[in-house]
């Protein structure tokens, strides 16, 4: 799961009272097309954070954005209140379902990646206890929310489903640094038409040694330096 937690966001720890979902995830779409799916991913991360104003500002005056976690059209997961908090997101439900809100609108249809997203983020909670229940926000509170087009996926298990990829579930502190170092490759290109690859610990270590080339040229100069000093200084005398 390509989790990108609220820290990234810039946001402290969540202001929201503690509590302990476990009866599923509840679908959630915003009010108003958005059509994020066509523009950068950098869009989505600007979206999350305007809502989260939005909620703690005047309007609102939440303690934190309303929902546990956002599925953006491009598959990441964005958290925000996360796990263990209340939601401010389905009345009788706030404290004992998780949220997730889809990044979208009425009319707008989830990507692929966005609804693997919610896969994995389902999977991701019943690791943790939860149960895989999916409802939508209109199945505890007189809304349009979460739009005909989600809801009928509600109903027709769409996002119960388990995730394609089996290794998906991955969050950014089980990262296996070494192996991402050694398969990582940087591209190169010096001018030249073509581009090369190289692998980060050949890159470094050209680096290292030109800095000891550099080193020991500036060592020969101040020795040359020294012998023109000592030499300009018995002339002298």
């Amino acid at each position: 799961m390509k989790l990108v937690k609220r820290s990234e966001f810039g946001w402290g720890p969540s202001g929201a009272s503690s509590a302990h979902p476990s009866k599923g995830l509840v679908i959630h779409y915003d009010g108003s097309k958005q059509g994020l799916a066509d523009k950068p991913h950098s869009t989505c991360v600007t979206y999350w954070k305007n809502t989260r104003r939005f909620h703690v500002g005047s309007s609102r005056g939440w303690a934190d954005i309303g929902y546990s976690f956002g599925a953006c059209p491009h598959g990441y997961v964005f958290e925000g209140r996360g796990v263990n908090r209340i939601q401010a997101a389905q009345p009788t439900g706030n404290s004992t379902w998780y949220s997730v809100t889809l990044m979208s609108g009425p009319g707008e249809t989830p990507t692929t990646a966005q609804i693997e997203a919610v896969r994995e983020l389902r999977a991701w909670l019943m690791d943790r206890g939860v149960a895989g229940a999916v409802k939508g926000h209109r199945d505890f509170y007189s809304t349009d929310c979460p739009g005909s087009v989600l809801y009928a996926m509600v109903r027709d298990g769409t996002f119960a489903k388990k995730p394609s990829g089996a290794t998906s579930m991955i969050e950014e502190d089980d990262v296996d640094v070494n192996a991402v170092w050694h398969d990582a490759r940087i591209k190169m290109n010096k001018g030249e038409d073509s581009e090369s690859e190289r692998s980060p610990a050949s890159f470094l270590q050209e680096i290292e040694t030109e800095q000891d080339r550099i080193k020991t040229r500036l060592d020969n100069l101040d020795a040359k330096m020294d012998a023109m000093l000592n030499r300009l200084s018995s002339l002298g005398k």
